[in-house]
């Protein structure tokens, strides 16, 4: 089964050819029906609903997913600039770039059968990959008496399935530099498997109250993922099957959307895929929290909250030399407010930290990103403004023209371990501040 979705999916990411047109013209409904702010991928309660039920629901009567495209353009600028240049081909500050280019398979394939699927060029990096990838069915049933929706989703990464957006894989900031310095640290629920697996979980939604979700990831081989553009080496390969669950309590009515939740992966992976001293393990436990008031059509206020717990045993990482400490914890954390004007104007204001177990070896290799006294804690806070004039029943072009305008401003009180000189160079914390200039573009 693991294979078949494995091939699956890569023929769909593979496809020549977040908030998609092509949903847009499958349901005859304006993006800002399934999207606040008019522009994916934060979901309204009436999205939520679209993606349980199998990006099948719509209008049109036709039977295959379409295709569509997004790319982002982008400038940025560093407190101070990064000796040796941002990236390869790129100064060391005030860069301009193509970020991402991306093109989508999406919507219905067949009645309760629906697609997401996204294939990327990385315009910093100078390669293309398969990308968030979901493929689900879903429909709604009554069970025990109780009206529900019931579901499948074969995926490839854990919570890309999930429909809130507090979970690593659709959580603010929904974009962010790639020209800029992030901290070395990121528990492994938070992309450290994304794409470099296929997983298969069933979902269900009881009484429009309880949400629950479980299945599990396998890892895909080199052969398929270098045609998928994703290098085995460059990270964790998972041995056997890890399993994922999710869980959340929900409430909605016409003004209020609430969800109160926890979700969890457990892993065995090779490092780098270094089969010869065994493998590590992973523990992630996160507990997130969400609220969106909706009180008409001009005002949307809302906040999210992510707490990831991670204990991890890492004998094979040590006998390695990539890892000093054989056990050890990370921790994220992730809270922000947001508020949206006729679903086009908004302002969002997050804030983040990350605290957990020294380890030299782990996280202090990079001159630029590395930690000097081997700790891992970063803090800091993202301020965003953006405008999006298309999305609406009447905007021009609707649904093939969308747009965001975005200006974000991300600060760090603490970097890597320390706020100042915290790569040991003279570096501090405040260097890495960073302001970024986003054009959005969906078609």
């Amino acid at each position: 089964m693991f294979v078949f979705a494995a091939l699956l999916l890569g023929v769909l990411a593979a496809t020549p050819a977040r908030a998609v047109p092509s949903f847009s013209d499958q349901t005859g409904e304006a993006c800002s029906a399934c999207h606040v702010g008019a522009f994916g991928p934060q979901l309204t309660a009436h999205g939520r609903a679209f993606k349980l039920t199998g990006y099948a629901d719509g209008q049109a009567p036709r039977q295959f997913p379409m295709v569509s495209g997004m790319a982002e353009v982008s400038l940025t600028h560093t407190a101070q600039g990064q000796d040796g240049g941002a990236a390869s081909g790129f100064g060391p500050n005030n860069n301009g770039a193509v970020d991402q280019v991306s093109v989508f398979v999406a919507g219905r394939i067949y009645d309760h059968l629906g697609v997401f699927s996204q294939t990327t060029w990385d315009g910093v990096g100078h390669h293309i990959a398969w990308d968030n990838t979901d493929l689900r069915y879903g429909r709604e049933a009554t069970l025990a008496g109780l009206e529900s929706i019931l579901g499948l989703s074969v995926n490839n990464s854990p919570t890309v399935s999930d429909p809130y957006n507090t979970t690593p894989a659709w959580g603010f900031p929904y974009a962010a530099a790639k020209l800029a310095p992030h901290p070395a640290a990121a528990t492994l629920i938070e992309g450290g498997l994304a794409q470099r697996v296929v997983g298969m979980t069933a979902y269900g939604l009881f009484a429009d109250l309880l949400y629950v979700e479980a299945g599990g990831y396998r890892a895909l081989g080199g052969g398929p993922l270098n045609t998928l553009g994703v290098a085995i080496a460059d990270g964790p390969v998972v041995d056997g099957t890890a399993p994922y669950a999710r869980m959340a309590l929900q409430h909605e009515d016409l003004q209020h959307s609430a969800a109160l939740g926890v979700f969890g992966l457990s892993a065995h992976v090779f490092p780098n895929n270094d089969r010869s001293a065994g493998t590590d393990r992973y523990t992630d436990v996160g507990l997130d929290a969400s609220y969106q008031w909706h009180p008409n059509r001009n005002h949307v206020l809302g906040a999210n909250a992510t707490a990831i717990l991670e204990t991890h045993d890492l004998p094979a990482s040590v006998a390695l030399g990539l890892a000093d400490a054989a056990s050890g914890h990370l921790n994220s954390y992730r809270l922000n407010a947001y508020y949206t004007f006729q679903q086009t104007y908004g302002l969002t204001a997050g804030v983040f930290r990350s605290t957990g177990s020294g380890d030299a070896a782990l996280y202090g290799s990079d001159p630029l990103t590395g930690s000097a006294n081997g700790k891992p804690n970063s803090s800091g806070y993202v301020l965003q403004a953006d405008w999006t004039p298309f999305g609406k029943t009447d905007s021009w072009a609707a649904p093939w023209a969308n747009l965001r305008l975005a200006l974000q401003y991300t600060g760090y009180t603490q970097f890597n371990g320390a706020s100042r000189n915290y790569d040991g160079n003279g570096r501090n914390a405040s260097d890495n501040n960073t302001l970024w200039l986003l054009t959005w573009l969906a078609f």
